[in-house]
């Protein structure tokens, strides 16, 4: 029942009894009929603080103002109107009306507070840490103050000023959850993980379902490389908030590497639906697409990823690799250009740049690429080793061996360098150091057959047919389908007197490829041993009709 003589105070007072339970809406209603019976600034005020509460910001500040005008002496006019300021992000403004109010209230720490929050929006940190300070010098036990100012702190990478912030918190409050959280934060920003673990475990011993400690948990298990923990915990954080997009995409991240990629696909693909403009997701679909050899599908999202972000070098990067994979070396090489026009310092993308040059078999253009990798890698021994190729290519056989035998101080066992070496030897004609090459590969991997058979080939250069023969016959016994092979064997054969079993040789090596021109010489030189010249002449017909 509305009655006529109701003061402009019991309005008040009765809007204020709506505010205590929430019911904001009607709140306004009363302090409305306040104002209309006496404009004054109190009631103002309360209306302000009402639509503040309801999170109506700019109508609360237009009233908050109205109070401001009436009586500009009021501290908690300003601040009230801070605070809302501060809740639209307009932090300057904020920080003025709250100024006005610390200087009419120098004891309100709650304004000092406030303010302290608008200057650290502004990126101001030293006059927000000044304002924390001023509000522990009031009311040393504020634990939110000391924790902002940590926050600041930590933003200005003075990390351990902001692990002193915390332990003071936790000195004075030991069961607050989010301080022991914060201080985990902190150590892992110091690479301190084990030690973010124990902070993490204490703020979750405290409250089992704090999401943001499951969630960190989890990210420092992952940076730690216990993938299989830290699925777990981002589990846990799905749990208690299944809409955390970042912990499904960091949960997708540690089941890649655990290789269990139809999952981490899942987890991508949940991320995408939750935040489609999610960094690297379409980068990340695009790396399991080519584990699991899908490569249309991880050709799409790479191409997806780069008309998002054309600017990431490593996305070009995995694009190159793939069609590297694809042997579309023109391609590839065109995206690792891209790779290093953005990183200059991307040394895999220099790397399989060369790789594709040398694959269009353009060696000018692959060298410079292994020069800049062996620079920035000296101890890459492969890249050692690719460079020598490249360089041996172009027939700049003395560059090739200082390469082959810088990748072997390395990486000793790299059978390829040996080999590499050893051809390379065989060029130059020092044939007995070629042959220690071959020892060595050999040595290594007794199952070599090219290395059998350029080792006999030395041999039978240097005049040691015998030798030459046993060579050959080892690399036969491991691949017999070897032409070249057969024939150096049965020559080895003839220049020991042996013809016959030279003949079986060529005749070997022309059952595998009739038109081979090396078997045909060598059999009729066999046959005109043996004193067979019709047959002898047969082949040499032949070898006459073979298309040059």
């Amino acid at each position: 029942m509305e009655l006529p003589w109701k003061s402009a105070g019991t309005w008040c007072r009765k809007g204020q009894a709506f505010c205590e339970q929430g019911q904001y809406d009607r709140a306004i209603e009363c302090y409305d009929r306040a104002i209309k019976l006496d404009a004054g600034a109190g009631a103002w005020y309360l209306k302000g603080r009402a639509l503040t509460s309801a999170g109506r910001y700019q109508p609360a500040i237009e009233s908050l103002d109205q109070a401001i005008k009436l009586d500009p002496a009021s501290a908690r006019f300003w601040y009230a109107g801070g605070r809302a300021l501060y809740s639209l992000e307009h932090y300057r403004e904020a920080a003025e009306y709250c100024g006005r109010a610390v200087e009419l209230a120098p004891d309100c720490a709650d304004a000092w507070l406030t303010r302290g929050h608008a200057f650290k929006g502004m990126g101001r940190t030293p006059e927000a840490i000044a304002c924390y300070d001023q509000v522990i010098v009031i009311d040393p036990g504020r634990i939110e103050a000391r924790i902002a100012r940590g926050t600041v702190l930590a933003a200005e990478r003075r990390y351990d000023a902001a692990l002193d912030c915390y332990d003071r918190v936790i000195a004075l409050d030991p069961g607050n959850a989010n301080v022991w959280y914060a201080r985990g934060t902190i150590q892992i920003l110091l690479s301190r993980y084990e030690a973010a673990l124990d902070c993490y475990d204490r703020a979750l011993a405290i409250d089992p379902d704090h999401a943001g400690a499951w969630y960190t948990r989890g990210c420092t298990l992952a940076a730690l490389q216990r993938y299989d923990e830290a699925v777990g915990c981002f589990d846990r954080a799905i749990a208690l908030n299944p809409d955390d997009d970042g912990a499904w995409y960091n949960r997708g991240l540690a089941l890649e590497r655990l290789e269990r990629y139809e999952e981490a696909l899942a987890c991508y693909e949940r991320t995408y639906r939750l935040r489609p403009r999610q960094a690297g997701i379409w980068y990340h679909r695009g790396t399991v697409h080519r584990k699991l050899k899908r490569y249309d599908q991880a050709l799409a999202c790479f191409d997806r990823a780069l008309r998002e972000n054309a600017a990431d070098a490593e996305t070009w990067h995995q694009k190159g690799l793939l069609l590297f994979t694809l042997k579309r070396y023109g391609g590839a090489s065109e995206c690792f250009d891209q790779a290093l026009k953005l990183r200059p310092d991307h040394t895999d993308a220099c790397y399989y740049r060369g790789e594709s040059y040398y694959a269009l078999r353009n060696y000018a253009a692959a060298v410079p690429c292994y020069q800049a990798v062996v620079r920035a890698a000296p101890e890459n021994a492969v890249a050692w080793n690719n460079y020598g190729n490249a360089l041996y290519q172009l027939e700049r056989y003395e560059e090739a061996l200082v390469c082959y035998e810088r990748a072997l101080e390395i990486d000793p066992e790299n059978h390829g360098a040996w080999n590499n070496k050893a051809s390379v030897l065989s060029v130059l004609s020092h044939y007995d150091r070629a042959l220690v090459c071959y020892d060595r590969e050999l040595l290594i991997h007794p199952e070599n057959a090219d290395a059998w058979y350029n080792k006999g080939l030395a041999l039978f250069i240097l005049g040691r047919y015998g030798e030459a023969v046993i060579c050959c016959t080892r690399a036969l016994e491991v691949d017999p389908a070897k032409v070249g092979v057969w024939s150096t064997k049965g020559n080895a054969l003839v220049l020991l007197e042996r013809p016959e079993e030279a003949l079986d040789c060529y005749d070997r090596a022309l059952a595998i490829d009739p038109n081979d021109a090396e078997a045909l010489k060598g059999k009729a030189m066999a046959l005109n041993h043996l004193d067979r010249p019709a047959e002898a002449a047969r082949c040499y017909e032949r070898l006459r009709r073979l298309p040059r």
